[in-house]
């Protein structure tokens, strides 16, 4: 199988700990790619030109990160990282974090791609309080971390790892109770290391 992903993106990281965590990472051939680039883009399978991207042998795509994940849950038939039992309740957790990663990517992109008399200050006010209130949400509703963590949990360490790498650790001041969660989750899950982005440039 190949993974198309990049040492940066968040979503791709949660594949990848995802991965590490049921024990298939051995089975995926990583393709990074380098958004920026033209000629990088042009490897990627997924025709919208996301990441990640999953491409069995077979030739099938799958995109989105929560549906690879669940992919390669059900192939490791490890779903104890995603019960059914508590399976709507995980995925509304888990779209949460996403959204709370996808605004802070938005205020990235902001930053990125206009030049600085063009930054749109409310537009960055809009998604930084989102930001605020996923994390509030969050650090009222925690759960507790094991050696082998559940996909939200996977899903907020890796929101939790983006504002670290994206935004130094802003959040860590006003969030204390999350802040220790993710120490807890890091000591845990050695795959949270592994796929830090700031270790692979």
């Amino acid at each position: 199988m190949k993974l198309y992903s990049s040492p940066p993106s968040p979503f791709g990281r949660k594949v990848k700990i995802t991965a590490h965590v049921a024990g298939v990472f051995d089975k995926l051939d990583v393709i990074n790619i380098d958004s920026s680039t033209r000629t990088a883009t042009s490897k990627n399978p997924n025709p919208l030109d996301k990441i990640p991207a999953l491409e069995l042998k077979s030739g099938q795509l799958i995109v989105d990160s929560t549906v690879i994940c669940e992919y390669l849950i059900k192939l490791a038939n490890r779903t104890d990282l995603l019960p059914e039992c508590l399976r709507i309740e995980s995925l509304t957790r888990i779209a949460l974090a996403d959204g709370i990663t996808e605004a802070a990517l938005l205020m990235v992109y902001e930053r990125r791609f206009r030049k600085q008399s063009q930054v749109n200050a409310d537009w960055l006010h809009r998604q930084n309080q989102k930001v605020i209130a996923g994390l509030e949400w969050f650090n009222n509703q925690l759960t507790e971390v094991s050696s082998s963590p559940t996909l939200d949990q996977v899903g907020l360490a890796v929101t939790l790892g983006y504002l670290d790498f994206r935004f130094a650790g802003e959040w860590r001041a006003h969030f204390t109770d999350l802040a220790l969660w993710l120490t807890h989750f890091e000591q845990k899950v050695p795959s949270f290391q592994l796929t830090d982005p700031q270790n692979h440039p």
